[in-house]
């Protein structure tokens, strides 16, 4: 087994000098128990179990079982208790930011960063509810400090967070294929049962509560995370659905035609334009009370990286504490003084727009040619407001598993943590729930961009308890 460390990040399976930290030492033994050859059959045997799931499902075109490296990451139990505390944390503050926006009484975030987003329609009617964020995933990096990790959020998600059906299928692999035997001696906390608690979270958000018709919205099979649509349907008891199932009745519901029941709550996984657009009168129906949409217009302002500044804020003014987690240090280019920071040192910076996702319309400078940064440069001029900057780290790095020459090659490679929190309750937005695992999604070698479509692969992430 060879370890090439070749980035400036901190590793986490391995120390400076090359021997495995002490967390690992149970999941790197059975690795080389196993070796190369039967690792590569197992790889295999992974592929063909999760394509024989998308094949159950009646998906019989292309791969939709997303590419992933198979050695865990693992998180000691004292680590994720100050990495879920200051999670639940940003949520409970999140969620109160949501409600006195919706009230018109929101202090923090300044009226004219709301205008400015891309997220935000100030001529829709917010109606977000009580608890308006049922779930939002949270981007997170570790750095080391003072010899152990601190975290820093790199940002938020709120709509549409890929996550917790990818989480639950690197797990089956883990335990029943790569890990058995490192699985079963660590005390690693289980998603079992996890799926069927995110359905009663989103159905709280219906008066009818469990009784809530949930149904899962997709865009249909050329979705790359259609497996995962019919995943959470099947696990949530939820009705999946194309928009074009779905139409407004003579009673101003939501109804899903094929089996001719009223939809309450939608967990949609498709595109706003599309939904409302093939749904002609959803957003009546929603304002109305009639339907929950769960991300609904405007709600998603908490993706925009620009809001995502004032989180810390929120968390001392709506809750009066102070936060538990940082925010990557960011400049917002609708200020001025940020503006001309952000611009003399653009080259060395990491500048995306505030309502991007999936890794789209960012720049790591330290990454890019001349020619794409100046390109990129004239882009953020011409609508400064839309962007923020942050600082580029060089956050903790885990590895990448290979084969080469009959033995194994560990490369190491810059990782995050995608970690989603739940609001479950029908009325009180402080009662929050932290799923004990993560989605960690590791770059290819040499970038800082972890995002699935820009070339990065999924991981299972095992959080310990207490022995």
């Amino acid at each position: 087994m060879r370890f090439d460390h070749a980035l400036p990040g901190i590793n986490e399976v391995f120390l400076s000098d090359g021997t495995p930290r002490p967390v690992y030492e149970t999941v790197l033994a059975e690795f080389e128990t196993t070796g190369p050859k039967r690792w590569n059959d197992r790889l295999r045997q992974a592929h063909s179990l999760l394509l024989n799931e998308q094949h159950a499902f009646g998906i019989l075109e292309g791969d939709k079982t997303h590419p992933t490296d198979w050695f865990p990451r693992i998180v000691p139990a004292s680590d994720w208790e100050r990495l879920s505390r200051g999670l639940a944390q940003r949520m409970a503050a999140i969620n109160e930011f949501l409600r006195r926006l919706e009230a018109g009484k929101e202090e923090v975030v300044p009226r004219e960063v709301v205008e400015s987003s891309i997220l935000y329609d100030t001529s829709w009617k917010d109606r977000f509810g009580p608890v308006p964020a049922r779930q939002i995933a949270f981007d997170v990096v570790a750095v080391e400090r003072d010899g152990g990790w601190a975290y820093q959020v790199i940002e938020e998600n709120a709509k549409m967070p890929v996550g917790l059906a990818a989480m639950t299928r690197r797990r089956r692999m883990s335990r029943e294929v790569f890990f058995p035997e490192a699985h079963t001696a660590l005390p690693i906390h289980s998603l079992d049962g996890w799926l069927s608690r995110l359905g009663d979270a989103l159905r709280a958000a219906s008066p009818k509560g469990p009784e809530a018709t949930l149904a899962v919205v997709s865009s249909g099979p050329e979705d790359q995370f259609y497996l995962d649509h019919h995943i959470y349907a099947e696990e949530m008891d939820a009705i999946l659905a194309e928009t074009k199932h779905l139409t407004i009745d003579g009673d101003g519901y939501l109804l899903h035609e094929p089996s001719g029941r009223r939809i309450d709550v939608i967990y949609e996984r498709v595109d706003e334009d599309r939904l409302y657009a093939e749904i002609p009168g959803l957003l009546e129906c929603h304002v109305e009370g009639k339907v929950h949409v769960l991300f609904a217009p405007n709600s998603e302002i908490v993706d925009d990286k620009g809001v995502g500044v004032f989180v810390p804020e929120m968390v001392r003014t709506y809750l009066g504490e102070e936060p538990l987690i940082e925010n990557a240090r960011t400049w917002s280019l609708a200020v001025e003084e940020d503006r001309r920071y952000v611009m003399d040192n653009f080259a060395d910076l990491v500048v995306k727009s505030r309502g991007g996702y999936g890794g789209k319309e960012v720049m790591i400078g330290p990454e890019e040619s001349e020619e794409s940064i100046e390109k990129f440069r004239k882009m953020v001029e011409r609508n400064p407001v839309e962007y923020v900057a942050q600082e580029t780290i060089d956050f903790s790095t885990h590895v990448l598993c290979g084969t080469e020459g009959g033995d194994f090659l560990l490369r190491d490679s810059y990782a995050d943590y995608r970690v989603l929190v739940l609001a479950p309750d029908p009325k009180d937005p402080g009662v929050v729930e932290v799923i004990p695992g993560s989605l960690t999604r590791v770059a290819a070698p040499g970038k800082h961009v972890v995002n699935i479509s820009s070339g990065g692969k999924m991981k299972d992430t095992w959080v310990l308890g207490d022995p």
